[in-house]
């Protein structure tokens, strides 16, 4: 006998969730967004009235770096295994790197995309294959991202 209230069709929970990967992207995002979004206005406020428009516009191209590097990159790096540790150490440094030459708070951003590829890396590869450089990025962008937030709340 069959039931005729179950189809075939229908897709269980735990197929129908996002994958763990998005979510955590997603809040990486968020929070590094936070971040810049409460960082910014303390770093560059105290000046003249004329500095809100230059923060505005660098807050929403650091937001649209954020968003291109997190919705382009960093998946394109993850479907190519072999290179996404390197990857992920290379975004680390450049977060660095700007965050010590170019400072503008393009560090949220490639810090971002570093920690959600560095995380995804350490999960999907075995100790003995290259997971030190996806830890490495990891800590590279972590530490620029909160250095830089640091540095912008005390001036």
């Amino acid at each position: 006998m069959t039931n005729p209230s179950v189809t075939t069709d229908t897709v269980s929970p735990l197929e129908s969730a996002p994958p763990v990967t998005g979510t955590r992207d997603r809040n990486i995002s968020l929070a590094c967004a936070l971040l810049l979004l409460i960082g910014m206005p303390v770093g560059w406020l105290p000046g003249s009235t004329s500095d809100v428009i230059g923060m505005i516009v660098f807050i929403v191209v650091d937001l649209a770096i954020m968003a291109g590097l997190l919705l382009w990159l960093v998946p394109r790096e993850r479907r190519a295994s072999a290179r996404a540790n390197r990857s992920a150490l290379i975004l680390g440094i450049v977060s660095i790197i700007v965050g010590v030459v170019f400072w503008t708070g393009v560090v949220f951003g490639v810090g971002a995309a570093a920690i959600a590829l560095s995380l995804s890396q350490r999960d999907a590869t075995p100790a003995e294959q290259g997971r030190r450089m996806a830890t490495a990025g990891l800590i590279l962008g972590g530490f620029a991202v909160l250095a830089s937030f640091v540095l912008l709340l005390i001036g």
